[in-house]
C-alpha cells in the first residue's frame, strides 16, 4: 500500500489548517529545492476534477488541481508543492528520508495503472 502525504483537500477546513500549521516551518530547509524537484518528477496517477484552494488563506487563493503523483512507495497531492514553496511546510520524516535514500531522484513508475489498481478501488 502506498504511503500518503498531503491530501489537505480531503480533510475538513479545520483539520487541514491544523495539519498545515503543524507542518509549517519558519523558513525553507536547506534541501527544499531538492524536495520540490523530487515531487515535481513524480508520476501522475490521477487527474483531479476539481481545484484546491489555499487553506492558510481562507480558501481565497486557487492553487490548481490536487492531482495525485507517486514514486511507487509514496503518493502525494499536487498542492503539496505549492505549500512547500509558499509556506515551507515540512514533509514527513519517513518521506524525507526516502527521498534522500533515492539521492533526490524520483523513481519512474513503469505502470501507473497497475499501481492505481493495487492501491485504490476503481
Amino acid at each position: 500500500m502506498l504511503k500518503r502525504f498531503g491530501f489537505f483537500e480531503e480533510s475538513s477546513r479545520r483539520e487541514a489548517l491544523q495539519d498545515l500549521r503543524e507542518l509549517q516551518m519558519m523558513g525553507p530547509l536547506d534541501e527544499e529545492d531538492l524536495v520540490l524537484q523530487y515531487l515535481s518528477e513524480g508520476t501522475l496517477l490521477f487527474e483531479a476534477n476539481s481545484d484546491a484552494y489555499d487553506r492558510l488563506m481562507d480558501d481565497s487563493v486557487m492553487i490548481g488541481p490536487p492531482d495525485v503523483y507517486s514514486d511507487g512507495e509514496w503518493c502525494w497531492s499536487g498542492d503539496v508543492i505549492y505549500y512547500i514553496r509558499n509556506y515551507h511546510i515540512a514533509v514527513e520524516s519517513q518521506f524525507f528520508d526516502w527521498m534522500q535514500r533515492n539521492n533526490w531522484k524520483c523513481p519512474r513508475i513503469v505502470s501507473a495503472e497497475a499501481l492505481v489498481q493495487s492501491n485504490w478501488l476503481t
